[in-house]
């Protein structure tokens, strides 16, 4: 999970955490390539790992999906951290480095 700043749903809460997966990348000869993506926002919570209260991240307060144009994808390359700042980029978030 990714720690942003917050982004208050006033009905749900403050999300501090962000993921996001592939969904599903369809691979077709001649056809470009377009990546689709479910991301999703969650709130903070704690916990108790071995008696210690451990931050970590709670429910889900917002989600939905991307994709990406088969020019954004042709960006992606190896390492993974494209698609969290692309992401992130697209919705307006702005991610806490740690």
């Amino acid at each position: 999970m990714t720690k942003i700043e917050d982004v208050i749903v006033p009905s749900r809460g403050t999300g501090k955490y962000f993921g996001i997966k592939c969904l599903q990348i369809d691979i077709a000869k001649n056809t470009p390539v377009a990546p689709s993506f479910y991301w999703h926002v969650k709130t903070e919570d704690t916990q108790l790992v071995s008696d210690v209260e451990t931050v970590v991240p709670g429910a889900t307060i917002l989600d939905g999906n991307l994709s990406m144009t088969a020019e954004e994808y042709s960006q992606w390359g190896t390492d993974d951290s494209y698609v969290i700042d692309w992401a992130l980029a697209k919705l307006g978030f702005v991610e806490i480095p740690e």
